[in-house]
């Protein structure tokens, strides 16, 4: 029996060594990462921060509707449009304000050069709201508008 007690407590003393060795290894590993955080090695914020800020909503202005003649060759057809504009800051910016009779010169131009058969899929929407946003962050020389969502859109 003498000689179990003596294994049993090898093993024990050995298993003791490892752990402490592990934990050794885990504090060194925590110390450098904390160092490296702290002198600012790593990056301030991870992937997922990124993309909810990505995802987080800027202003939105409500703009009045929009009555339009459309382009077809009778000029029979006309558009109603109400749309809401968002932008990347959180509000919205003084140049868009200043310039909105401006934006609202350019939508309406826009909107009176389209037909019919351009607008009434899904895509022709698409393209025409990638058309407001480019032409309004064209006119006021920055990338102020992030996206232009239509909450009416009639056509007759």
């Amino acid at each position: 029996m003498a000689g179990e007690r003596t294994q049993a407590e090898a093993v024990g003393r050995g298993g003791t060594r490892r752990t402490l060795a592990a934990l050794g290894g885990l504090a060194m590993v925590a110390g450098v990462a904390g160092t490296a955080w702290w002198l600012g090695l790593l990056p301030a914020r991870n992937e997922a921060e990124a993309k909810v800020e990505e995802l987080a909503v800027g202003a939105l202005l409500p703009l009045d509707p929009f009555i339009a003649n459309l382009a077809d060759e009778d000029g029979k057809r006309y558009l109603k449009a109400t749309l809401q504009v968002e932008f990347f800051a959180s509000r919205v910016p003084d140049d868009f304000n200043a310039r909105l009779p401006q934006m609202r010169d350019l939508l309406l131009t826009l909107l009176t050069s389209k037909m019919f058969a351009e607008i009434r899929t899904p895509e022709g929407k698409s393209v025409l709201r990638d058309e407001i946003i480019n032409r309004m962050n064209r006119a006021l020389s920055k990338d102020l508008v992030k996206a232009v969502y239509f909450t009416e859109f009639i056509v007759q």
